[in-house]
């Protein structure tokens, strides 16, 4: 068993993992932040702006705080109750915003489900509801779209977008076509499904497949969740615009 095997068994039950680094070239795939900072830093990019769409209660947003103390971060999440929760999370950080908004393929007022597990809210339903879980209520959200909210703030790029919408994030990402197209947003951050969660989510495939044809690469998959049989369920990926 070779050291870094042997470090790896010892550091499993705390979620952590060592890697060995390849002298030709950077490994990404450990930590998506690291690797965002990394790779802005080597085109020469000082970050200024960031989005995190699908905040919830700052899970993510404090990280991005931490990780960008020099950029503004914007943190947008729809659901009344975790924006309440987010805002006071945030306070301690002078460089975030939290805002009450939701982000869609088109600028409108639309339903929004509410769930008992908040992590789960979504503009999608369900595909299989959870046993003894409760109905769903629904309520009406701002729904914004990218390529006219971006430009209306009087951003030039969006360095890194993070996106975790359980399932809508494809249609978020359309609303943001000429953005992507002309390279404004720099770095994406967002989540990827392999199994049909929610009614008309979009798998791999085809998030892929809309971003590779807007001149974006995958950089890495972090977080991976999986069944017990090894079959994946979700996954969030790092994609950054191709150089010409």
């Amino acid at each position: 068993m070779t050291l870094v095997q042997c470090l790896n068994k010892l550091l499993k039950p705390l979620g952590a993992q060592v890697c060995k680094k390849n002298k030709y070239r950077p490994v990404y795939g450990l930590d998506w932040i690291d690797d965002a900072r990394d790779i802005l830093q080597a085109r020469g990019i000082s970050p200024r702006i960031i989005m995190d769409i699908g905040a919830n209660r700052g899970q993510t947003s404090k990280r991005l705080a931490r990780g960008f103390p020099q950029a503004d971060v914007h943190c947008f999440e729809p659901t009344p109750a975790s924006c309440e929760v987010l805002r006071r999370t945030m306070q301690r950080f002078t460089n975030t915003t939290a805002h009450a908004l939701a982000f869609g393929p088109e600028k409108k007022m639309a339903r929004f489900f509410l769930r008992d597990h908040h992590e789960t809210n979504s503009f999608l339903p369900l595909e299989e509801p959870k046993p003894g879980a409760g109905p769903e209520a629904a309520i009406e959200v701002e729904m914004q779209q990218l390529d006219e909210y971006v430009p209306s703030k009087g951003w030039s790029d969006v360095h890194v977008l993070k996106i975790n919408a359980e399932g809508y994030d494809l249609e978020i990402l359309k609303g943001g076509r000429s953005l992507l197209q002309s390279g404004k947003i720099h770095l994406i951050f967002t989540e990827m499904n392999f199994k049909e969660l929610y009614q008309g989510q979009a798998g791999f495939v085809d998030m892929h497949a809309f971003l590779a044809g807007l001149g974006y690469s995958l950089v890495g998959c972090y977080e991976t969740a999986s069944l017990g049989t090894g079959e994946s369920l979700w996954s969030n990926g790092l994609y950054v615009k191709s150089l010409q």
